[in-house]
């Protein structure tokens, strides 16, 4: 962004330029040359810098259209890979073949504590 406010600042710099030295090319014609082609530059300088803020929007959107296959690719994924562990086994080897590491260690359903005896003392009083 920079770089363009500064392009966009040196294109003013050369219209100031050319305008200022229109009036006195009655007096300075060898000058007309220079503004001639200045004039053409200034043209030209335009026209690219419109043609570079639309290939920025273009980039832009491409990044976008990216971003959103990408998210799109990994719900996808993880549909297919939850599927996969639902059939096989989380911790199966034959997650390998479809690029899914196993889970090592899987156990079991976890056990119940068995209730802890209550060391309070009873309030029994008669």
């Amino acid at each position: 962004m920079r770089q363009a406010k500064m392009f966009a600042k040196k294109i003013i710099e050369w219209e100031l330029t050319s305008a200022s030295l229109k009036p006195h090319l009655a007096e300075m014609p060898f000058l007309q040359d220079l503004v001639d082609e200045l004039d053409a530059l200034i043209a030209r300088a335009k026209a690219l810098d419109l043609e570079q803020e639309l290939a920025r929007g273009r980039l832009q959107d491409t990044v976008h259209k990216r971003q959103e296959a990408e998210k799109q690719g990994e719900r996808l994924r993880g549909r297919a890979s939850a599927h996969l562990k639902g059939r096989f086994g989380f911790g199966s080897d034959d997650l390998v073949q479809f690029g899914l590491r196993p889970v090592r260690g899987v156990r079991g359903p976890r056990k119940a504590k068995p209730a802890e005896a209550s060391t309070a003392p009873s309030a029994t009083a008669k």
